[in-house]
């Protein structure tokens, strides 16, 4: 049984490009951050780098809302190894929101393997 006060923060995935400029999968590690906050406050929390990005992915700078859905169809997928435990509520991380469709993304493709989202979390948002 989880404790009344705990979470899975699973980060969005960049494209592996982009992870490789950033040093890393930077949301990933933006994520193990915040879970060391929030467990230093009595919150257990558990990060779960449960998704992966194909790297046909484009770059979603300047594209619109319609264009950024097709180009993650399809690529956003699960990671076995990154499964989130058991009965934890579900927050997925993500760097910026411009649309809305990484967020969703996400939402989808957890939901595909039987977990619910319960928030999206985002540090800046777009627009």
């Amino acid at each position: 049984m989880r404790p009344a006060r705990a979470m899975c923060l699973v980060p969005a995935p960049s494209r592996p490009s982009a992870a490789r400029v950033r040093g890393g999968p930077h949301v990933e590690r933006l994520a193990n951050e915040a879970a060391s906050v929030l467990a230093a406050r009595g919150i257990e929390v558990a990060v779960a780098p449960a998704l992966e990005l194909a790297g046909d992915a484009r770059d979603a700078v300047g594209l619109g809302r319609e264009q950024r859905v097709a180009n993650l169809a399809g690529r956003l997928r699960f990671r076995e190894a990154g499964r989130p435990p058991p009965g934890y509520p579900i927050v997925v991380l993500d760097d910026v929101v411009t649309t809305g469709a990484t967020a969703a993304a996400c939402a989808k493709a957890l939901a595909a393997e039987g977990f619910t989202v319960s928030a999206v979390l985002t540090l800046l948002v777009a627009g």
